[in-house]
C-alpha cells in the first residue's frame, strides 16, 4: 500500500471570475501558481502534480501550452486548444508524475503561455495546483 510522504497545496483563486491574468506569447511564459515540498529522503518516491485552470478565447482560434517546471527545470508540459467565439470558457485539469525526486524542498511552478500569434486568452480562474509525494 503506499505511503503519503508530503502534501503541498496551492490556490490562488477557487472560483471563475477570480483572476485576470492576461496569457503571454511564446517563449515568455506566466507563472500562475506555485506549490512548495518536501520531499523525504525515501527511494523510488513519487510526486503526483495535479492542476485545474480555468481559462477564456478571447481573440482568434488557437492553443495554449501549460508547463511545470520542478526547480526551473521543466519536466511536464501539455497543449489546450481555444477559440474566442462559440466555445470560449475552458476549464483544464492537468495531472503529471514526477518520478525518484531527490531529497530535500522543491517549488514546483506551473505556468501558461500562447502558442499562435494573434490570438488571445486569459486564465480567469479557477486556479488550483497540488503535489503529492508518496512512496509506493
Amino acid at each position: 500500500m503506499a505511503q503519503i510522504l508530503a502534501y503541498g497545496t496551492n490556490v490562488p483563486t477557487p472560483i471563475t471570475d477570480g483572476a485576470a491574468i492576461t496569457v503571454p506569447l511564446t517563449p515568455a511564459g506566466q507563472g500562475i501558481s506555485q506549490v512548495r515540498i518536501v520531499v523525504p529522503p525515501v527511494a523510488n518516491n513519487r510526486v503526483e502534480l495535479v492542476a485545474t485552470v480555468g481559462y477564456r478565447g478571447d481573440l482568434g482560434t488557437g492553443s495554449i501550452l501549460f508547463r511545470i517546471f520542478r526547480d526551473g527545470h521543466e519536466i511536464y508540459y501539455a497543449r489546450q486548444g481555444f477559440e474566442s467565439s462559440f466555445e470560449k470558457f475552458y476549464l483544464t485539469t492537468l495531472q503529471a508524475i514526477d518520478t525518484g525526486v531527490a531529497a530535500g524542498t522543491h517549488d514546483y511552478t506551473l505556468s501558461v503561455e500562447l502558442l499562435t500569434p494573434g490570438t488571445a486568452a486569459t486564465v480567469i480562474g479557477p486556479i488550483t495546483f497540488s503535489a503529492l509525494a508518496i512512496e509506493p
